[in-house]
Order: C-alpha cells, then sequence, then structure tokens
C-alpha cells in the first residue's frame, strides 16, 4: 500500500512533524476551551474542504451558519448540498467519539460512516459496496472491478492495522487505497478522508483538512500518484497535518 522509499523520500518532514507532535504532547493538557474551540474550528473547515472539493457550492462561511445556527444558504442551492454539509460535519463527530472510544477501524465502521455520508442522499445504497462497473472521467486509473471489492477491503484493513510506517505516511496511503478502490457508488472522497482522520486523531494527531483552497492541487496530485509519482500527493497530505499542528501550537505563542 505504502510506495518504496516514500518515508525516507519525506524524511526530513516527517521528522519535523515528529517533533512538533512531541512539542504537543509536552503542553498537554492545552486549556480545554481552547481545543474546544479549535476543534469545531477545524471540524467546519474540515467538512467545508472535503465537500468543495466533491463540488459542493457552500461557502465556508455558509457551512459554519449551517452547522452552528442551522441557516440554510440563501440563493440556489440544492437541498443535496445542505445534506452533505450536515451528514459529513455528523460523520466528524462520530469519528472524533468512536476514536476517542477505541473502536476498531473494521468492516462495519467503514459502511458506517459512508451510511452517515449518504443520509438522505442514497439512503439505499449507504454503507453497501457497488456490485457493478464504474467509470471516473479523465482519471489515469479506473476502479477496480466489483467482484474484486471485499478482498481489496479485507487488505486495506489489514494493511492498516499491521502497518509499521509513520502515522502520515499510513494515513495518506490509506486514504489513496481506498479512493482507487472505489468501494462505494458514491461518497468515496468524503469516506476516504474521514479514513485517512481515523488512523491520524488514533495516533494523537489532530484533524487534517484539506482545504478547498488545495482542490486542484489535490486532484492532481492523485493523478500523478496514479502515473507513478507519488512524491506530490505525500507532500500535500504533510502540509496539512502540520498546518493542523501548528494551529494547536500556537497557544503559547
Amino acid at each position: 500500500m505504502i510506495p518504496e522509499g516514500i518515508e525516507a523520500t519525506h524524511s526530513p518532514t516527517l521528522d519535523r512533524l515528529s517533533e512538533k507532535m512531541a512539542q504537543l504532547r509536552a503542553a498537554q493538557p492545552l486549556p480545554e476551551p481552547f481545543v474546544e474551540s479549535l476543534e469545531h474550528k477545524l471540524s467546519i473547515e474540515l467538512t467545508h474542504g472535503s465537500t468543495a472539493i466533491e463540488g459542493n457550492t457552500l461557502t465556508l462561511r455558509e457551512t459554519q451558519l449551517l452547522i452552528d445556527e442551522g441557516i440554510t444558504p440563501t440563493g440556489p442551492k440544492q437541498l443535496r448540498e445542505i445534506h452533505e454539509t450536515v451528514n459529513h460535519h455528523e460523520a466528524v463527530l462520530k469519528v472524533r467519539q468512536w476514536v476517542k472510544e477505541g473502536t476498531p477501524l473494521d468492516d462495519p465502521m467503514i459502511r458506517a460512516i459512508h451510511r452517515l455520508i449518504m443520509r438522505n442522499i442514497d439512503d439505499t445504497r449507504g454503507g453497501v459496496y457497488r456490485t457493478d462497473r464504474v467509470m471516473v472521467a479523465g482519471a489515469p486509473r479506473q476502479p477496480i472491478r466489483p467482484d474484486l471489492i471485499p478482498e481489496a477491503m479485507v487488505e486495506w484493513q489489514f494493511e492498516v492495522m499491521s502497518a509499521r510506517e509513520n502515522p502520515v505516511v499510513v494515513a495518506a496511503a490509506a486514504h489513496y487505497r481506498f479512493v482507487k478502490i472505489h468501494p462505494f457508488y458514491d461518497g468515496n472522497g468524503r469516506t476516504g478522508r474521514l479514513l485517512m482522520n481515523w488512523i491520524l486523531l488514533a495516533q494523537g494527531y489532530p484533524l487534517t483538512v484539506i482545504a478547498s483552497e488545495d482542490r486542484a492541487r489535490y486532484i492532481g496530485s492523485l493523478d500523478k500518484a496514479d502515473r507513478e509519482n507519488p512524491v506530490p500527493y505525500y507532500e500535500l497530505i504533510a502540509e496539512c497535518v502540520e498546518r493542523s499542528l501548528d494551529q494547536y501550537l500556537t497557544h503559547d505563542s
């Protein structure tokens, strides 16, 4: 699942992230109001970024007002976009809860996340692996055949649970592999980014946000990884992890 040599390629960056994680652990406990406000901020940014990557047109402010105040956006916003936003934020909260409870990242949990993502959008296929071929327009590498999905997902879970590499590398590789399997008909990107965060949260890292401003770079890096050049993809994920870490470390600055 992890490209050969990728950890060595990013060794200086990974060492820096490990140092910042050590600083964060040493600073514990941080003041509860600060942690709660930052966690909430990141959860909203994660919801906005992840849904925007898939084409959702709500702005960050509209996302925040919908989540915090229940204020639906004005203008020609589709009901699906509202459901996508509300569902994703609830899924973020659930992932954080499950990680704190020590829930294992297994097949039922992957399906549960997807059901939350697709609630009121496609309840029939929420949490159900696809049984048909799908094609992604413009993608250098197409999703695998449906008959290969069950075995591929078993392998995915085993590789995540048995990986001993740096957690950032493991989480990034798991996300990439998941979206290439493309086990569901829809919602694979949002689910994959939540699974990446589950892996990071379980290792003590904060929520990692791929911002809407990074959309083109993110999609482009996935395409480059499909063409045997994974370095830009891992660079982007590492930057996003560091961006979140830095926000926690600014408390005393």
